[in-house]
């Protein structure tokens, strides 16, 4: 007699166990995931120490504009630029040697 009302209280014990423990896990795995990119860093240069071939390049493809604001990598490997032509500002990006980079 003794037996079958232990069986039942340690079944019981489980399924109450066992239901707590699934609630933790949910909670668990309740986390979000941050992404983030990568970005190119640019130091910020002043116009006049532009290298002349990335001068004459702006000069020559973007003929009006003026450069509103200079950026270089730390190895002056690739230039940034923000160009003002009339009402239109741009960004465009190009390497010491004046030649223009596509960037997506």
């Amino acid at each position: 007699m003794k037996n079958l009302f232990v069986l039942p209280v340690l079944a019981f014990g489980l399924l109450v166990g066992t239901q707590t423990m699934n609630a933790q896990e949910v909670a668990s795995t309740d986390k979000a995931e941050v992404t983030t990119t990568v970005q190119d860093k640019y130091i910020d240069l002043a116009v006049e120490n532009l290298p002349q071939k990335v001068l004459d390049a702006v000069a020559k493809d973007f003929a009006g504009a003026t450069i509103e604001k200079a950026g270089a990598k730390e190895d002056a490997s690739e230039f940034m630029l923000v160009l003002k032509q009339g009402e239109k500002t741009m960004e465009v990006f190009c390497d010491a040697d004046g030649n223009w980079i596509t960037k997506d």
